[in-house]
């Protein structure tokens, strides 16, 4: 804001010169008349269809983004690209409940996130 030069919001005032007022209030409707037939005539599925260029360029940058950082948390970690049976072997029943012993119990999450050594 511009406290030197205050905005004048004079012409908005319906109190002063009337037929002023209604002048300029009908030639908004004239100039926003085209637009608001437009936007009456279009469906949801069409206002949503015009968004789609858009939509799809949002989710393609997702998709980029969310590739380079999966293929940088598997650099990281030393991780293999190629499939492997580890996780399996590590969330059999034997490898969740232990051996019989009275050993420390340990959850699949506790597995997943490094918490269990072999």
């Amino acid at each position: 804001m511009n406290e030197e030069l205050p905005t004048d919001l004079s012409a908005l005032d319906p109190t002063q010169p009337p037929l002023a007022f209604a002048r300029r209030l009908a030639a908004v409707r004239t100039a926003a008349a085209g637009a608001l037939r437009r936007r009456r005539t279009r469906t949801p599925l069409a206002m949503v269809a015009y968004w789609r260029a858009p939509l799809l360029a949002a989710l393609f940058l997702v998709m980029l983004v969310s590739a380079a950082l999966f293929r940088s948390v598997q650099g990281g970690t030393g991780i293999d690209a190629v499939g492997t049976d580890e996780v399996a072997d590590a969330l059999l029943v034997s490898a969740v409940l232990g051996d019989g012993d009275d050993a420390q119990s340990t959850s699949p999450a506790d597995i997943l996130l490094g918490g269990y050594e072999q």
